[in-house]
């Protein structure tokens, strides 16, 4: 692997590779934008370029020391993920009969698509001992590297303290925060670090990924559209993984038609009594899809609309609605999506969230 792997972001790889060739990579540094635009791998990559012993400004992926980072192993390279709660881990402690977990493990699994926990966060501790580490002089590179990925879930207080180490940094040393969510950072993390936005990728970026790895049809363009410009999301199309949440999010419709305030909790229940907000707002984003192909229909731009297989199913539920609420449903959708991200009371969020589609879709008032 290499830049080159890293499809699109061709503004970010170049100014990355300038700060290297001048020997001039800021102390701290934000990479940010849109989830599955490739951010925890060119970071991965940032550090290989930096860590590298051919001394180029790409990775050579030939030496040991590229070989190192890419098994997270380096000795100057220091990674943080987002940790279940510390109940959570001892509670898998004990099932597993209390075998101590490969420490690597967690950032492996991070690196490989897996979603952050459920009510983790970077802990104060794990902020401390980063900030420890990177106080001693690197071993082999020429810095060391701190790699935080998702940055806007450092505890408060860690995030306060690696806020001093910001702005009396070490000498020979660099820190990276990787995050979809910049403004979820302290204002003052944000004013000492250089940012490298990534933009969401191009349709034929996406396309020319997924025809690499066989994707091909109907199910390649659905999950070109579906994937509105993430890697993962377009992946996760072409695999089948979100045909049944659309099923569901077509009878949540349906529900909401129909001001049915039992099947509309039916379907949420399970995902509010997991407690997984990245879930809850998957599926509302695939509402809000749903919603902007309705609207399409509704104006007569059917050619555009992203579910493609799903067009008799949009045909009926659009005869059944006044297209004229169709965008105030889709404005208290994003709403509903904004709150989450801002930690709002699940429950409290979903509520609201009915009450406001029924009124947008029935006229009247729904009671929860």
């Amino acid at each position: 692997m290499s830049f080159n792997d890293v499809i699109g972001q061709e503004a970010a790889k170049a100014q990355v590779q300038a700060w290297i060739n001048a020997e001039r990579l800021p102390h701290a540094i934000l990479v940010c934008g849109p989830e599955g635009t490739g951010k925890r791998r060119f970071a991965l990559e940032l550090a290989k370029a930096c860590c590298c012993h051919a001394g180029g400004t790409d990775a050579c992926d030939a030496c040991s020391s590229c070989r190192r980072v890419e098994q997270l192993a380096h000795p100057d390279l220091h990674l943080l993920v987002p940790a279940a709660p510390r109940s959570a881990r001892k509670a898998k402690a004990r099932d597993e009969g209390g075998e101590p977990e490969d420490p690597r493990a967690p950032v492996r699994d991070f690196l490989d698509g897996v979603a952050a926990p459920a009510g983790g966060n970077i802990s104060v501790d794990l902020l401390r001992r980063l900030q420890d580490d990177m106080g001693y002089a690197p071993v082999e590179a020429p810095r060391r590297l701190g790699l935080i990925f998702n940055a806007d879930m450092m505890h408060p207080a860690g995030a306060n303290a690696l806020l001093k180490v910001l702005e009396e940094p070490p000498r020979r040393a660099a820190f990276v925060l990787v995050t979809a969510a910049p403004e979820r950072l302290l204002p003052t993390v944000l004013s000492r670090c250089q940012r490298l936005t990534f933009r969401r990728l191009r349709p034929d970026e996406v396309r020319a990924h997924l025809t690499r790895q066989g994707v091909a049809g109907e199910r390649l363009e659905l999950a070109v559209r579906l994937g509105a410009g993430s890697l993962d999301r377009a992946a996760r199309v072409a695999g089948g993984e979100l045909d049944e949440l659309r099923d569901q999010v077509e009878q949540f419709l349906t529900a909401s038609i129909e001001a049915q305030t039992t099947r509309y909790w039916e379907l949420l229940d399970p995902l509010v009594a997991g407690g997984d907000r990245a879930a809850v707002q998957q599926f509302l984003t695939l509402v809000g899809v749903h919603l902007r192909d309705l609207f399409l229909l509704a104006h007569d731009r059917g050619d555009e609309v992203a579910l493609l297989d799903r067009r008799p199913v949009l045909l009926a539920l659009a005869t059944r609605l006044d297209r004229g609420r169709l965008e105030q449903a889709a404005v208290e959708v994003d709403r509903a999506n904004d709150y989450l991200g801002r930690n709002v009371n699940l429950n409290l969020v979903l509520t609201d969230l009915w009450r406001a589609l029924s009124g947008a879709f029935t006229g009247r008032q729904a009671v929860c």
